[in-house]
C-alpha cells in the first residue's frame, strides 16, 4: 500500500519527535483517519524521506518515531529558475503547481509592464508548492522568491549566469539548446500580452537570448509548463 507523504517545516533530526502543526494533525485525524500505529512518510526538504509511525495522536498534536530513512533520489537534473511574469491568479497558481511537480528549483514572480495583476498571495503559493511536492514525491520544496520588478531582477546577482527569454518569432529553443549542457538556467516568461518593447530592449542590453517554443502562440501558463518540461524531463 502506498503511504502518503507529508512535509514538515523543520529539520527532522531525532528518532522520536512531536508534530505541532495543527493543520497536519487535523488532516491525519479527520481526513486520513489515522490512529496510533498508523504509518506515514515525512520529509523536511533535505532529500531524505522518513518512514514514521504514530505513537500518540492528540487533538492539537502528535508524537511520531522514525522507523526507516530512505534517500530520496527524485531530484531535478538542473537548477532551474523560472522568472514568470505575474498573470491571473488561477493561471499563476496552476503554473506553480505543475512546475513544482516537474522539478523547478526557484520561482520568481516578476512584475512586468503588461502584468494585469500586481499582487500575489505568497502563503497560498507556498502551500501549493508543499502539496505538489508531497504528491509528486520530490525530496525538496522549490523556493518562491518575493515579487521582483522586471528591471530590478535583471540587475540582481541571484540568478544563474545563463538566461533565456521566451518570445515568439525567435530562434527555436531546440536549436539553441542543442550544444548546451548546463546545470543552471534562468528562464523568463512574459505575462498576458507578452513582453513590452522596453523589456525586449532590456533583454538585448543584458545579452539574454530570446528563444521560442515554435510558431504557436501559447498562453503564458502553457509556455511556462512546456519549457519547464523541456528542460527538466
Amino acid at each position: 500500500m502506498r503511504l502518503h507523504r507529508f512535509y514538515i517545516d523543520k529539520p527532522i533530526s531525532e528518532e522520536m519527535f512531536d508534530i505541532t502543526d495543527r493543520d497536519l494533525v487535523h488532516q491525519w485525524r479527520n481526513v486520513f483517519r489515522y490512529n496510533v500505529g498508523s504509518q506515514a512518510v515525512l520529509f523536511d526538504g533535505s532529500g531524505t524521506d522518513y518512514l514514521c509511525i504514530i505513537r500518540s495522536l492528540r487533538n492539537l498534536g502528535a508524537t511520531v518515531s522514525v522507523i526507516n530513512k530512505i534517500e530520496n533520489k527524485n531530484v531535478p537534473k538542473i537548477n532551474l529558475w523560472l522568472c514568470l511574469g505575474i498573470i491571473k491568479k488561477d493561471n499563476f497558481e496552476l503554473v506553480i503547481q505543475k512546475v513544482t511537480e516537474l522539478g523547478v528549483s526557484h520561482i520568481v514572480p516578476v512584475l512586468c509592464d503588461r502584468s494585469e495583476k500586481k499582487n500575489i498571495n505568497m502563503e497560498r503559493l507556498k502551500k501549493i508548492t508543499i502539496e505538489a511536492s508531497e504528491q509528486s514525491g520530490r525530496g525538496d520544496i522549490p523556493e518562491i522568491h518575493q515579487v521582483a520588478d522586471f528591471s530590478e531582477i535583471l540587475e540582481q546577482k541571484i540568478l544563474p549566469r545563463e538566461k533565456i527569454a521566451l518570445h515568439l518569432n525567435s530562434r527555436y529553443i531546440g536549436d539553441f539548446l542543442s550544444d548546451k549542457n548546463l546545470k543552471e538556467w534562468a528562464v523568463f516568461i512574459g505575462p498576458e500580452g507578452g513582453w513590452s518593447d522596453d523589456e525586449l530592449k532590456d533583454f538585448a542590453l543584458h545579452n539574454i537570448p530570446q528563444v521560442s517554443l515554435g510558431p504557436q502562440i501559447l498562453r503564458s501558463e502553457t509556455a511556462a509548463i512546456a519549457v519547464t518540461s523541456l528542460l527538466l524531463l
